[in-house]
C-alpha cells in the first residue's frame, strides 16, 4: 500500500451519482452517548438519589425539631418524637405522637410546614440540589428517571417543569389560605387566623394531614362547618389528582384530546369517591357518635369529606370508635391512594385502574387490556403487579413487626393493620394508638412511612444498576392459574 493510499485509508469517499444517503436517527446517537457517559462515570443508581434526598431532609428536620427553640413552653426535647414528626412531615403523612399545636412552638410549626412543602416537591428539588453540589449535569437517562416519578415520560427540562409545578402549587395554596382566612378570621377558637390559614392550606394541598388544632381531635369542632371543610377537601382533591394530569387538562381542555393516563385518573378518582361515600354512609350511620344519626346533612358531609380525605388524614371523627367494617373500607381506600405523580401515597389510582382494566379485559375474553380506545402496554401491567405485590408485603411485614412489638398490650390486630396501611399510604389516619405504641413499633412506622413515600418498587429498583435485557428468549409454556 503506497503512502498516499495509507494516508487516505479509511477516509470516506465522495458520493457518486448512484449513491444513497442513509440518515441515522438522532435518538440512536443519544442512546450511545448516554451509555458511554454512564460507563465512564461508573455504576449509577438513580433510586439512591431519591433515598438520599429524603433521608437528608428527615435528618435536617430531626435536628431542627430537637432544638429547644422548636418546643412549646414546658415541653422537653425528645429525639424519637423529633424523628417521628420529621419523617411524617417529609413523607407528607400526618401521623403524630404529640399534638402539633400543644407540643411545638411557632418556630417548630414553621419547620414542620417547611418539611411538608419540601417533601411534597422533594424529588425534583433533591435531585437538582444533589447534582448541583456534585458539579455535573444530568444525563438523558437520569432525566428520564426523574420524569417518570412525576409522570413525565420524555427527558424534558426538569428545572422548567419544577418551576411550573412550584408556581402552580404556591398559587393554589395561596388561594386556599385566603379562602380559609375569610372563614376563620372571626373565630375565637383560632389564635392566629393568618398562620392557621397558611398552615392548613399547605397541609391540605400536599395531603400531609397535619393540623394545629388544640389537642388531638383534628377538625372535630368543624363538623358542622361544611364550607371550611369543603375548602380543605377541594385542596386535598386537587393535590391527589397530580400535577401532570392537571397540566394535561389545562393544555388540551377537551376530553377526547386528553392522554389515556389523564382519562383513567379523571374517571377512577370520582368513582372511588362515590364508592367510598356510599359505603361510609351506609356502614357508619353516626360515625362513632360524632354526628347525630338522624341528621342526614351532617352524615352526608362527614361521609363525603372522609372519602376525599382518604389520602390526606384530616378527620372530624374519632377513628377509634368506628366499627371494624368501616375501618376495612378505609384501609382499602387508603391502600389505593391518589394518582401517580401526586403528593399522595398508596399503590396509586393508576396502578389499581390498570389491574382492574386488565381483569375486566381478561374476563371479557380480550387478549390485551384496553381502555378508551387504547391498548395498555404489557410492561405497565407487569409494573402494576410488582407495585401491588411489594406494597402488600411491606404492609404485612409492618403489621407483623408491630404485632410482635405490642405483645402483652391490649392493641387489637385491626388497629395495627389500620396504622400500618395509614403509614405506608402516607395518609395519617389513626385509631388513636400511635402515641401509646412501643418504641419499636414507632420505629417500624417511621420505616413504613419512608418506604411508602418513596414506593416499595422504587426502593427495590434502587438496588439495580441498570436494566438487563436477556440475550436468549426461552420457549413459552402455560401454567394453570386459579
Amino acid at each position: 500500500m503506497t503512502a498516499e493510499r495509507r494516508r487516505h485509508h479509511g477516509a470516506p469517499r465522495p458520493l457518486g451519482a448512484g449513491d444513497r444517503v442513509v440518515r441515522v436517527p438522532r435518538r440512536v446517537s443519544m442512546n450511545l452517548q448516554v451509555e458511554t457517559t454512564l460507563a465512564r462515570r461508573g455504576p449509577f443508581r438513580p433510586g439512591l438519589i431519591l433515598i438520599t434526598a429524603f433521608a437528608s431532609l428527615i435528618f435536617l428536620g430531626t435536628v431542627l425539631l430537637a432544638l429547644p427553640l422548636s418546643l412549646a413552653d414546658g415541653q422537653e426535647p425528645d429525639l424519637l418524637v423529633a424523628l417521628f414528626t420529621a419523617t411524617s412531615a417529609v413523607c407528607v403523612t400526618g401521623l403524630t405522637v404529640v399534638s402539633t399545636h400543644d407540643h411545638w412552638s411557632l418556630f417548630g410549626q414553621i419547620v414542620i410546614l417547611a418539611l411538608i412543602q419540601a417533601g411534597a416537591l422533594g424529588f425534583i428539588v433533591g435531585a437538582i440540589v444533589i447534582f448541583s453540589l456534585a458539579g455535573r449535569r444530568t444525563s438523558t437517562r437520569e432525566r428520564l428517571m426523574f420524569g417518570q416519578h412525576i409522570g413525565r415520560g420524555e427527558p424534558g427540562g426538569l428545572k422548567g417543569l419544577f418551576w411550573r409545578i412550584a408556581i402552580f402549587t404556591l398559587f393554589l395554596q395561596g388561594v386556599g389560605a385566603v379562602l380559609l382566612f375569610l372563614r376563620v378570621r372571626g373565630d375565637s377558637a383560632v389564635e392566629n387566623p393568618h398562620w392557621w390559614s397558611i398552615f392548613h392550606a399547605v397541609s391540605a394541598f400536599t395531603n400531609a394531614g397535619f393540623d394545629i388544632e388544640p389537642g388531638s381531635a383534628s377538625f372535630a369542632r368543624l363538623v358542622d362547618d361544611p364550607t371550611t371543610l369543603g375548602i380543605l377537601a377541594a385542596l386535598a382533591m386537587i393535590g391527589a389528582i397530580g400535577f401532570m394530569v392537571i397540566f394535561d387538562v389545562i393544555r388540551r381542555r377537551l376530553w377526547r384530546r386528553l392522554g389515556l393516563e389523564s382519562r383513567i385518573v379523571l374517571t377512577a378518582m370520582p368513582a372511588l369517591l362515590i364508592v367510598g361515600f356510599v359505603l361510609l354512609l351506609v356502614l357508619s350511620p353516626d360515625f362513632g357518635g360524632a354526628v347525630p344519626e338522624d341528621d342526614v346533612g351532617l352524615r352526608a358531609n362527614a361521609a363525603l369529606n372522609h372519602a376525599v380525605w382518604r389520602t390526606t388524614g384530616f378527620s372530624t371523627i374519632d377513628m377509634g370508635r368506628l366499627h371494624t367494617d368501616t375501618l376495612i373500607v378505609l384501609i382499602v381506600l387508603m391502600f389505593i391512594g391518589g394518582a401517580s405523580a401526586a403528593v399522595t401515597g398508596g399503590i396509586t389510582v393508576n396502578t389499581f385502574s390498570v389491574l382492574f382494566i386488565a381483569m375486566v379485559s381478561h374476563i371479557r375474553g380480550r387478549r390485551f387490556p384496553e381502555a378508551f380506545g387504547r391498548r395498555i402496554a404489557q410492561h405497565s401491567v407487569m409494573r402494576a403487579l410488582a407495585v401491588v405485590g411489594l406494597s402488600g408485603v411491606a404492609v404485612l411485614l409492618a403489621t407483623v413487626l408491630m404485632s410482635i412489638a405490642e405483645r402483652g398490650s391490649e392493641t387489637v390486630l385491626s388497629n395495627l393493620l389500620f396504622e400500618a396501611v395509614s403509614a405506608f399510604a402516607v395518609v395519617g389516619y389513626s385509631t388513636g394508638i400511635t402515641a401509646d405504641l412501643t418504641v419499636a413499633s414507632k420505629l417500624v412506622l417511621i420505616g413504613t412511612m419512608f418506604v411508602g413515600r418513596l414506593g416499595a418498587l422504587t426502593l427495590a429498583q434502587a438496588l439495580v444498576t441498570r436494566e438487563h435485557q436477556p440475550l436468549v428468549r426461552y420457549p413459552e409454556e402455560a401454567i394453570k392459574v386459579g
